[in-house]
Formats: structure tokens, C-alpha cells, sequence
């Protein structure tokens, strides 16, 4: 029952490689799938806010530029509507006087001259018109009639009326030149704060489609330049220009987000395609950019990504197959060349040869079997050796010659076939001598005494081969006490490495932290520079006015430079501040280094850690092979005993039977002392 039982557990052991393949290969792909899942969600969060981010900047950038274009000739139309010389002409010009002969009109044509000169490349013309007369007049020198250019008919008009500040007209086409053109028209308020009339320039909008050209997103993102009504002013697509953005076939929440004043980020459908983009307005001028990127550029950087991840791990994978692979198929295979030994072994062949060959821990399990396979084969010898003694001294002849050296516990059969040849002989030269004294037999129970006391010495000699035996089992198992102990504490310095290494990762976090928030720090400061650099163009066009209206004696230029100084200074502070910022998120970046540097060493040890409890734990392995041997050995000495034993209590015996027998025996012992060769 028991060995059926045994034979069907081995038949139903798995097999090392296929252990190894399940249980390695398994886990590892499970892990590279989650960490490739986690990995392509990662990156795609990161690519999506980047793309969002591009396409916001580039949205912004251009809006940005757009502003500040419009924003300039905004404020030239402003320094004009709020010229005083101006406003006198409009506040004394009486019913049905001409507009040229008021005395102001000289100074003021004078002005709009000047101011025409700083830009002639983009103002077309500076203009001014008063509301009462209906009279306008341009720099050029072109002076209506009296009720001929009347105010309240234009379109913008009641914009200007309402808004009560410079305001950018609708484009329109310049009859003469054919250009698209737009009106930067300022109120003239009097004294009362009533508008008398408008100052006014034409601007081409040349420079705008210049500036909208140079704005590119990725390879196929677009912009869209919108008038404050959704009139086209800028789009890669010619058909679409000059027409309505509600004409478009374009998303309605596009649509309505322009008509509310709802910018931001979009994603919309247009012309078919789906679409990633930004809406944003161009400061004063109330013109908006809208920007779009096709989903498949929005989303080609993460596919790219994930078919990259995808190819990776796959060749991860079949790598690691292939080692595992590889190193089962070096595991098992000697392991099953040292079974089929084994095996040939316990059935009783001795005559086996062990080719593996190798350095490691089988390596030593294959050279102790080979040893122990040349020791069967001494063993053999012996034996042959044993059985030809044996055979000579059924033959009657007790003078043999033991010739093998009978290494180990055999050196025991050695002595006590010596001593028996010299023991047997002298018994039958005794018995010889004494066979006819019937008196002998006492001194033959005496003989049995001392044979019965040499057993017993034997036995005293088996207890205490016996007991070193035990003792060096009680070493070894100390030893593997020891060792235990120097496994457990290899584990926890492993455990306390990889702590220590998490908590450096964390502090790799918080200087990341640390490094945004001095890139935002950064962004505000540039942000402060920007606007500085806006406040001192400004001031130099107000310089520029001024002196050209007041020729030599512009005392306001000094003080116009003076803020233009001020302003400088501020700049080189923001930008000084700027230089500091940056060299911390230097000394951020390279901290962060630095934990990393100290992680990757903690790991390291790691690592050494559980080698070196590998190790330990095999050294256990090789005490337990050694703990076996010496059991061993512990159970031949008990044999050995048990085999005394029961030998003093047969020759015990045989002493009783002896004195009874003794008479019997006196006339047969004769003959049998004949038989022997002495």
C-alpha cells in the first residue's frame, strides 16, 4: 500500500522547468502588462496636457501679438482724441463755419502729420470728423463739405456712443488700394463730457495677416483670426476668409462660446474632423483667436508611445522566455542525470559513471555522489574479498591474508577477521591439547567468559563512537542556529534599505515641488516684464507726441524719460529676480539628483542583502546534508550494539549448553580438530 502510494507521488511531481516557466515568467508578464497600462496612462496624461498646453500657447501667442498690434495705434488714436488743441477746435467751431478756417485747424492737421510720420508703413491716414458740422478732415488734406460727412450714419457709431473709448471698427476693403482695412475711432469729449466728435486712423491689416502666417501649430494645426462680429480675417482655408463664423461647419458650442464670450479650450468638430483648440480674445481690440489641431496629431505622440511599450515588453518577454529557458534546461539537466545515477544505484549497479560537471551547489551534490559511487566500488571489493576468507575458512583453512585496506567502518570487519584467524587457531590448538581432559571443559567456559568480556568491550567502543557522533550533530545544528540568525537579520537590513530608499523618493518628490514652484515664480516675473516693456513703449510713443508738438521747448520729454528710467530699473530687478529663481530651480533639479543617486545605492544593498542570505540559507542546506550522514552513523553504531547484543547472550547461552555437553562432545571434537589446517 505504502510504496503504490510513494511511486504515484513521484509520477505526479511537476516539473522544475515548467515550475520555473509558471511561476516566473507569469508573474513578470502580469507586472510589464500593469506597468505598461499604468506607464501609457502616464504618458498620455503628460502628452494630452503638453499638446493642451502647445495649443494654448500658440493661441495666446498669437492673441498676444494681435493685441499689442492694435493696442499701439489704440493709443495713438487715444493721445489724438484727447489732444486739448483738438477739443478746442470741435468745442469752438460755430454753426456753419468752416472747419479749415477755425484756428486750431493748422496745429491739428500739423498733429495728425506727425503722428502719421512715426508709422506711415501701417497708418493710412489720420483723420478727424466733428458731429455737430458734419465736417471731417484727414492729414492728407482732405476737408469735406459743411454737412457732407455726417457721424451718426456710421456704422460705428453708436459702438463708439456706447463704449465711450477707442474702439476698433469692422474691416472693410479700401476702394483705392483694394487692401482690407479697419478704423481705430477715439470720442472727443468738451469740457462737459459730451462727444463733439471723433479722432480717427485707418489701419491696413497687412501686419495682422503677417503676424497670423508666422503662427504655425504642430504640422497640421491651424488658427482662425475673428473679428469681434465672427467676420474671418486669418485661415489656411481661402474659401473661409472674410466670411462668418456662423456659416462654418463648425461645432455649435464653438459657435456659442464665441457669441457668449466663453474662451478657453474646445474640443469641436470642424469641417468633419475632430479637433483640439483654444479661444481666446485679443485684449482692447475684442478680435479672437481660435486654434485647432486635428485628434490625430493631438493623439500621434501616445500612439507612438504605446506601440513602442507594446514592442518593448514583448521583446522583454521572449528574452526572459529564452533565459528561463535556458537556465531551467541547466538546472534540470544534470538534476536528471544525477536521478538516473541514483536510480541505477538503489537498484544495487555500482558500476555507474557521473559526467556532470559544474560549479555550483549540484556540482557538489554530483562530486559526493561520485565519490560515493568509488566508495560502493571499494565496497565491492571488500565484500569479494570477505566471501574468499570466508570460503578458505569453510575449507578448513585458518591462515589468510587480508589484502584491501578496508577504509571506514569495513576496518572493523578487517580487524575481526584478523582476530578470528588468530583466535580460531589458538581455540583449536586448545582444543587439541585439551580434548581428552574431560576437565577441559571449565577452561572452555572461561574462554566463552573472555569472549563473552571482548564483546563487551566492543560494545563500550560502539557507545562511545556513538556519542561523538550525537555530539557532532549537536555542533551542527548550532551552526544552523547561527545561520538562521545571520539570514534574519540580512532580511531586515534589506527591509530598513528599501524604507530608507522610499523615503528618499519622497523627498525627490517635494524638490520637484519645489523646482514648479519656482518655474511658476519664474512665469510671473516675466510676466511683470512684459507689462513693464509695455508701459515704456508707451511712453516713448507719448515722448515722440510731444515733442512733435511742442518742438524745442517739449519740457514733458524729461519727465517722460525720467518713468522711462524708472520703468528700466524695474526691469532689471524683475529680471535679477528672475536669475535667482532659476539658479534655485537649478539647485532643486540637482537635489533631486542626488536622492536619486542615494535610492539607486540603497537598492544596490539591497541587493547584496539577499545575496548574501542566499547564501546563508544554502550553507543551512549543506549542514542538513551533513546532519543526514552523521544519522547515518549513528544508526550502523546502533546495529553494531544490538549485533553484540546479541551475540554475549548466544554465547551465554552456548557457555550453559557447553558444561552439559561437554562430555558428549569430547569424543567428536577430535575428529573435527582434524579437519583444520593450523
Amino acid at each position: 500500500m505504502g510504496k503504490g502510494t510513494k511511486k504515484k507521488d513521484v509520477g505526479a511531481r511537476e516539473s522544475i522547468k515548467k515550475k520555473m516557466l509558471v511561476r516566473t515568467i507569469t508573474p513578470t508578464v502580469v507586472g510589464l502588462i500593469i506597468a505598461g497600462i499604468l506607464i501609457s496612462v502616464m504618458a498620455g496624461r503628460q502628452i494630452q496636457q503638453l499638446n493642451n498646453q502647445n495649443i494654448k500657447d500658440s493661441s495666446l501667442n498669437a492673441s498676444c501679438q494681435i493685441s499689442e498690434y492694435f493696442t499701439k495705434y489704440m493709443e495713438v488714436g487715444k493721445q489724438l482724441g484727447a489732444n486739448q488743441e483738438l477739443v478746442d477746435l470741435f468745442e469752438g467751431l460755430e454753426p456753419g463755419e468752416k472747419i479749415a478756417e477755425a484756428p486750431q485747424y493748422d496745429s491739428v492737421m500739423a498733429t495728425m502729420a506727425n503722428m502719421h510720420g512715426t508709422d506711415a508703413k501701417n497708418i493710412l491716414v489720420m483723420w478727424a470728423a466733428d458731429v455737430d458740422s458734419s465736417q471731417c478732415i484727414e492729414d492728407s488734406g482732405y476737408v469735406s463739405e459743411i454737412g457732407e460727412w455726417d457721424i451718426t450714419s456710421r456704422s460705428w457709431y453708436g459702438q463708439v456712443l456706447e463704449a465711450k473709448t477707442t474702439i476698433v471698427t469692422e474691416p472693410y476693403e479700401n476702394s483705392s488700394t483694394g487692401e482690407m482695412v479697419a478704423s481705430i475711432v477715439s470720442p472727443v469729449f468738451n469740457a462737459s463730457g459730451e462727444m463733439t466728435g471723433v479722432a480717427a486712423l485707418d489701419l491696413s491689416l497687412n501686419a495682422v495677416t503677417d503676424m497670423m502666417e508666422e503662427q504655425k501649430l504642430g504640422d497640421t494645426g491651424f488658427l482662425l483670426l475673428l473679428t469681434k462680429d465672427g467676420t474671418i480675417m486669418h485661415a489656411d482655408d481661402q474659401a473661409a476668409l472674410h466670411a462668418s463664423l456662423q456659416d462654418l461647419d463648425i461645432a455649435e458650442e464653438v459657435k456659442k462660446g464665441f457669441a457668449d464670450g466663453q474662451y478657453g479650450a474646445y474640443q469641436y468638430r470642424y469641417m468633419g474632423t475632430k479637433n483640439y483648440g483654444y479661444m481666446t480674445q485679443a485684449g482692447e481690440s475684442q478680435w479672437v483667436v481660435l486654434s485647432g489641431m486635428p485628434s490625430l496629431e493631438y493623439n500621434l505622440p501616445f500612439y507612438q508611445l504605446a506601440g513602442s511599450s507594446v514592442l518593448l515588453f514583448a521583446i522583454i518577454i521572449a528574452v526572459l522566455c529564452v533565459l528561463i529557458i535556458q537556465i531551467a534546461t541547466g538546472i534540470v539537466r544534470p538534476i536528471q542525470e544525477l536521478h538516473g545515477v541514483a536510480d541505477k544505484i538503489s537498484k544495487g549497479e555500482l558500476d555507474v559513471e557521473v559526467k556532470v560537471s559544474s560549479n555550483d551547489e549540484i556540482g557538489g551534490v554530483a562530486e559526493s555522489i561520485e565519490k560515493t559511487v568509488v566508495r560502493l566500488k571499494n565496497y565491492i571489493k571488500y565484500i569479494d574479498e570477505i566471501a574468499e576468507i570466508l570460503g578458505e575458512i569453510g575449507n578448513g583453512n585458518l591462515h589468510y591474508v587480508l589484502k584491501q585496506d578496508y577504509a571506514g567502518e569495513f576496518g572493523k570487519i578487517k580487524e575481526g577477521l584478523e582476530n578470528l584467524s588468530s583466535k580460531l587457531a589458538e581455540t583449536i590448538e586448545g582444543i587439541d591439547t585439551t580434548a581428552t581432559q574431560v576437565t577441559g571443559g571449565a577452561g572452555q567456559i572461561a574462554q566463552a567468559a573472555q569472549a563473552l568480556a571482548e564483546g563487551a568491550v566492543n560494545q563500550a567502543a560502539a557507545v562511545e563512537e556513538l556519542l561523538a557522533t550525537i555530539t557532532d550533530i549537536s555542533g551542527q545544528v548550532r551552526e544552523n542556529a547561527e545561520y538562521a540568525k545571520n539570514a534574519a537579520e540580512d532580511a531586515d537590513d534589506v527591509k530598513n534599505n528599501i524604507e530608507h530608499s522610499n523615503q528618499e523618493m519622497r523627498q525627490l518628490v517635494n524638490a520637484m515641488e519645489e523646482i514648479n514652484e519656482c518655474s511658476n515664480a519664474i512665469s510671473a516675473i516675466i510676466a511683470n516684464i512684459e507689462e513693464i516693456a509695455d508701459q515704456t513703449n508707451l511712453l516713448s510713443l507719448n515722448a515722440s507726441i510731444e515733442a512733435a508738438r511742442a518742438g524745442e521747448m517739449g519740457k514733458g520729454f524729461a519727465v517722460v524719460a525720467n518713468e522711462v528710467g524708472n520703468l528700466s530699473r524695474e526691469s532689471v530687478l524683475a529680471v535679477q529676480k528672475s536669475t535667482e529663481l532659476i539658479q534655485n530651480s537649478i539647485n532643486a533639479v540637482k537635489r533631486g539628483m542626488d536622492l536619486v543617486g542615494n535610492a539607486a545605492d540603497r537598492l544596490s544593498e539591497s541587493v547584496e542583502g539577499v545575496v548574501h542570505l542566499t547564501n546563508s540559507i544554502n550553507e543551512l542546506s549543506s549542514i542538513a546534508d551533513r546532519q543526514k550522514d552523521s544519522l547515518a552513523e549513528v544508526e550502523k553504531g546502533l546495529d553494531q550494539i544490538s549485533n553484540v547484543v546479541n551475540d554475549n547472550s548466544a554465547m551465554s547461552e552456548e557457555s550453559a549448553a557447553s558444561s552439559e555437553e561437554l562430555s558428549a562432545q569430547a569424543a567428536t571434537l577430535n575428529e573435527m580438530i582434524e579437519f583444520f589446517h593450523v
